[in-house]
């Protein structure tokens, strides 16, 4: 077999495995967070065969759509630059981590139910959770450099459960609309940081 065919064989498996995984995230974006092997042959256009040649289960396929997700978190975040004023620090921050954690949140949920079986997932979380932790550590360096030890990380531990998301799906969940969940974030934020007028 020559190298073309070897090459063109590659490069549709890469395709099918890239559409299978753009459906599951499809899916999981509509709220099926829990979609069959068939609904995502379906989607993607593929019979279900090709599900299982390219994924052997179901870990892997969510893995691979968390590593995504995580890829698109980092286009969509928006750096604050600490030299900005606080008022407009906070305000380029919860823009930014609100519109995040309203994205993320079906496909949050969808990794919920598999990831305490999944390594590849436990581990992505944890990886955008320190991401997330650094970026409130550059919104906000002005008010921790002026505090040491315990009080600095007492203050980033309070900002970081602030713009969490399991405290934005709380706030969803009991009814709250995307406006007043921001509202809320930007409120509990900046009176923690009110201190520091």
């Amino acid at each position: 077999m020559n190298a073309t065919k070897i090459d063109g064989r590659r490069a549709r498996g890469l395709r099918t495995r890239d559409a299978i995984v753009s459906a599951l995230m499809d899916l999981i974006a509509t709220g099926d967070v829990a979609p069959t092997a068939q609904r995502i042959a379906d989607r993607a256009g593929v019979s279900v065969r090709s599900v299982y040649q390219h994924f052997t289960d179901v870990e892997g396929l969510y893995a691979d759509a968390s590593a995504r997700t995580y890829d698109w978190v980092l286009t969509m975040s928006r750096n604050v630059d600490p030299k900005w004023d606080r008022d407009r620090r906070i305000e380029e921050f919860v823009a930014s981590r609100s519109a995040v954690l309203e994205a993320l949140t079906p496909f949050n949920r969808a990794s919920r139910l598999i990831e305490p079986h999944s390594e590849a997932i436990r581990r992505n979380r944890r990886v955008m959770q320190r991401q997330s932790r650094e970026r409130i550590a550059l919104a906000f360096a002005p008010e921790l450099s002026r505090l040491e030890g315990s009080a600095r990380a007492n203050l980033l531990n309070v900002l970081d459960v602030l713009a969490s998301w399991p405290a934005w799906d709380h706030m969803r969940n009991t009814g709250l609309s995307v406006r007043t969940a921001r509202q809320v974030m930007r409120s509990a934020i900046t009176t923690q940081l009110a201190t520091f007028d």
